[in-house]
């Protein structure tokens, strides 16, 4: 490259960064800081570029996530090197589970110090990292900044979408840097088409079902709009269901709308089982009942759309598997598809209907007199604000939440993933303030995620977001308590027991909102009254112990005769 191409004017590797960044569209930065990214941090400030700071890596990777999940965009994630790093390996493990596009960058040590046993090294970053994100590099060369973040970028939001990790010594920002007059930008691939033979099939399959369904997973937030959906289903006339990731792709007016495939498994219960299911960006799995035929009749037809071929007869194998975008593919059935889409309303009905009639099973009383918190949940779901975006915890107290919320915004609903993981929430909603600016947030989580990342309250409470966080406190591990209830007795339970900690009074000591409720009908006002305080909010719930979540007893599983039960996994025969 010729000498008149490059810009060499008082530009550093931290700056160099700053300016990929700039070019690449990012806006906001999750951050926590750490003495070895300054030269970074400044060109953020140089360029714009807002920084949020958290109380700890793992909720600023979160944070990025929340971002990204809203967004439907990349999520971005700096933190310090050695313990900044290592904390934030849940995230990215989150982030790749689930697939969620978020650029982590961290810093390192001086390259030139290597193997001296210097300050935060000694520790394979790079090695660390690969299992977990799509792509690793370590930047070398202040003069490959720019090109190498571009290209982590592209592989971030490319294909299934990813975290990608990005490490930078300290020495490299702090050395002069030379930059291309035209910066390198992530490329974006143009959405793929289904082949017309698959078009044809898909439309011949539909002409022979008497009961379509479409399952709108993790990967449709990313490749479809919510006017594609609604196309979608418009022009069928079929129903849908969505995974929780999912979640506001189409809006719960839609006559479709069967919220989540629990509804599949009440419309088979009630003697209507689907005949085909059109899995758009989902993957057969934990959320799909496994290898069981819960949520797909044995003679069901299974139609596939996912970008990640390996998906395809991993579980459940496909009549039809194509790497199509959702959104194209969406377009290109919708097109094709010249029937009557009234065909298909009575079984879209029956399966409404059965998403409805999920949860009537509950009853309000409980032998502890607390609240149940199925209706707990319910109350904090609908004392939120309109347009609320919801965060929904791990463990049962999420769960119970999910059985409820409803949003008609893409990213809506953040829950945890296939990780597992408890302690996503405050980042989660620290990212979804961010990424719509000014709309409410309500975090619903139990008392034992909220220990996680408490100090959260004052980032909230700092950055003045309109966050407020309700805990269904039933003083226990809620979900490990049962399952040890289940398998052990009703008496037994190990390291699973909390204390009657005061949550509310605790955020109160942060500078937020707080107040503890005890019957259904003070949920709501309470929450109004947290969010009319103009501070964050925490909402301290009493809610029974002894309620057990179904999917909890679902997942536990039990044993036939001659099996080993394996709790939360498949039993083993004897």
């Amino acid at each position: 490259m010729a000498e008149a191409d490059h810009i060499h004017a008082a530009t550093d590797g931290g700056t160099a960064v700053a300016r990929a960044m700039s070019a690449a569209g990012v806006t906001t930065i999750f951050a926590l800081h750490g003495g070895h990214l300054d030269a970074a941090f400044k060109g953020f400030l140089d360029e714009g570029i807002t920084l949020v700071d958290t109380r700890h890596e793992a909720c600023a990777g979160h944070a990025a996530e929340g971002w990204a999940r809203v967004t439907g965009g990349l999520g971005v994630c700096m933190i310090t090197a050695g313990p900044g790093f290592t904390n934030a390996l849940t995230s990215m493990a989150n982030a790749r589970l689930d697939g969620v596009p978020v650029l982590f960058m961290a810093g390192a040590p001086p390259l030139r110090e290597e193997a001296l046993n210097v300050l935060q090294g000694g520790v394979d970053q790079i090695a660390m990292a690969r299992p977990v994100v799509k792509h690793a590099v370590r930047i070398t060369d202040p003069d490959r900044i720019a090109d190498q973040i571009a290209n982590a970028i592209t592989i971030a939001l490319g294909g299934r979408p990813g975290p990608v990790f990005v490490e930078l010594p300290i020495d490299v920002l702090a050395r002069p840097a030379r930059l291309p007059a035209v910066l390198p930008r992530p490329v974006t691939a143009a959405p793929t088409a289904p082949l017309p033979a698959q078009v044809e099939q898909v439309v011949q399959l539909l002409e022979q079902a008497k009961r379509p369904v479409a399952i709108l997973g993790s990967l449709a937030r990313y490749q479809a709009t919510p006017a594609q959906a609604a196309a979608f289903l418009d022009t069928l006339g079929i129903p849908v269901v969505q995974s929780s990731r999912a979640l506001g792709l189409v809006d719960p007016a839609h006559p479709g709308y069967a919220h989540d495939p629990g509804a599949i498994a009440a419309a088979t219960a009630g003697g209507e089982a689907p005949d085909l299911i059109l899995m758009l960006g989902s993957r057969f799995g934990l959320f799909l009942a496994g290898r069981t035929r819960a949520f797909f009749p044995d003679d069901a037809t299974i139609v596939q759309v996912h970008a990640d071929a390996a998906e395809f007869g991993l579980i459940h194998a496909p009549a039809l598997a194509t790497t199509a975008h959702v959104g194209a593919f969406m377009d290109a059935v919708a097109a094709a598809w010249d029937r009557s889409a009234d065909r298909f309303h009575d079984w879209r009905d029956t399966m409404r209907r059965a998403s409805q009639a999920i949860g009537g099973e509950f009853s309000e009383e409980t032998r502890s007199g607390k609240l149940n918190p199925y209706f707990a949940a319910r109350a904090a779901v609908d004392g939120a604000p309109a347009d609320t975006s919801f965060v929904l915890e791990g463990g049962e107290a999420g769960l119970w939440a999910g059985y409820h919320a409803r949003v008609a915004h893409p990213g809506g609903v953040l829950t945890f993933g296939q990780l597992g993981a408890l302690g996503t929430g405050f980042g989660f909603a620290l990212g979804a303030a961010y990424a719509r600016p000014g709309k409410p947030v309500v975090q619903i989580t139990g008392d034992g995620a909220v220990g996680f990342h408490l100090q959260e309250f004052e980032t909230m409470v700092r950055q003045r977001l309109p966050i407020v966080t309700v805990v269904l406190n039933n003083s226990c591990w809620g979900q490990s308590i049962h399952g040890q209830q289940i398998l052990y007795g009703e008496n037994y339970s190990c390291i699973s027991v909390l204390g009657d900690i005061k949550y509310h009074e605790i955020a109160q000591g942060f500078g937020c909102y707080g107040e503890r409720v005890t019957t259904l009908d003070e949920i709501g006002p309470a929450i109004a009254r947290a969010f009319a305080s103009g501070k964050p909010g925490c909402i301290d719930v009493t809610v029974d112990a002894d309620l057990v979540l179904p999917m909890t007893a679902a997942m536990l599983g039990e044993a036939a005769p001659g099996e080993v039960m394996v709790p939360y996994y498949e039993n083993f025969k004897l």
